[in-house]
């Protein structure tokens, strides 16, 4: 369960952003934001996977 629970906070807080509007209003705003999200998932499932919690 630990292993999801950073991306699961990441999405609830990239949901927080969206319902409140804070996000910016125009479509490039809102993909740059989305892509912001999805790499920083991505650096920390690559870090997940170089140092996995269990062995360090």
């Amino acid at each position: 369960m630990l292993y999801w629970l950073p991306r699961v906070c990441v999405l609830l807080f990239a949901g927080v952003l969206i319902a409140f509007g804070l996000i910016p209003d125009t479509a490039a705003g809102v993909a740059n934001t989305l892509l912001v999200i999805i790499l920083g998932l991505g650096l920390l499932s690559l870090t997940l996977h170089i140092f996995p919690p269990e062995r360090h």
